[in-house]
């Protein structure tokens, strides 16, 4: 009797502890599926951050588009009037016009000069080395007889004034001017568009043969000295030698 009593205390003994280990494995298995859970939790929470992160830098990056877009934008349109923006002179067409002594227009040659500075000032020594290289012709010289300065100055608002024919009077004189002395010569900035048009003109009359020998001949004038009798070796006594002084004028 006690055997079979010891038995079946045994057994529920058993029965117990097997109760007892299924429901630690159960607990933790359901402790393993809640932090599965968890785990799939932070996971898809990560990924819609990650997502959300994703989708902000997408539409930043569209918003920098977009700005950039319309500075192009703003360029392109700005280009088409690129030729309409006023620049310093750094050129200037040179027409050396010679007139014959019948005033006669005999010769136009054409030249370019360049202005290596950002104030659009052309240098008197340049313009003097236009006269003297220039100042000879077909075997005849020349003398320069004055020098005129064509420099458009036009606003880029005045541009459609301009161009109206019905205006051509009043713009008529108002780009020419004749260059009183031989210094500087001053170019105001120019709209690009017109910058060819810019320009220096050397008006050369052709010297008469006359002229040209009064400015060659060399006048000499003539003086006499007397030497003193003391510091002449000679035996002449009384004798005046003459000594020629040549000043050339």
């Amino acid at each position: 009797m006690n055997t079979i009593t010891n038995t079946i205390t045994n057994t529920k003994k058993n029965i117990d502890y097997s109760k007892e280990n299924q429901e630690e494995e159960n607990q933790e298995e359901e402790n393993q599926e809640e932090e599965d859970q968890e785990e799939e939790d932070q996971e898809e929470e990560n990924q819609e951050e990650e997502n959300q992160e994703e989708e902000d830098q997408e539409e930043e990056d569209q918003e920098e588009i977009l700005d950039t877009e319309w500075v192009n934008e703003l360029k392109i349109n700005e280009s088409k009037y690129n030729d309409f923006y006023k620049e310093s002179v750094k050129s200037v067409s040179v027409y050396l016009l010679y007139v014959n002594k019948e005033n006669e227009l005999q010769h136009i040659h054409k030249d370019r000069c360049l202005i290596d500075n950002n104030n659009g000032l052309l240098k008197r020594e340049i313009i003097i080395a236009f006269i003297k290289r220039y100042h000879h012709l077909f075997s005849k010289n020349y003398k320069l007889f004055s020098i005129i300065k064509y420099n458009i100055d036009l606003e880029p608002c005045e541009v459609d004034d301009f161009s109206n024919k019905e205006n051509e009077e009043k713009y008529k004189s108002r780009f020419i001017c004749s260059e009183k002395h031989l210094n500087d010569i001053h170019f105001e900035d120019t709209i690009h568009m017109f910058q060819d048009l810019n320009a220096l003109f050397f008006i050369f009359n052709e010297c008469s043969p006359s002229l040209f020998l009064e400015k060659t001949t060399k006048k000499i004038n003539l003086t006499t000295t007397k030497r003193n009798k003391k510091n002449h070796n000679s035996k002449q006594h009384g004798k005046t030698k003459r000594m020629y002084d040549i000043k050339k004028t």
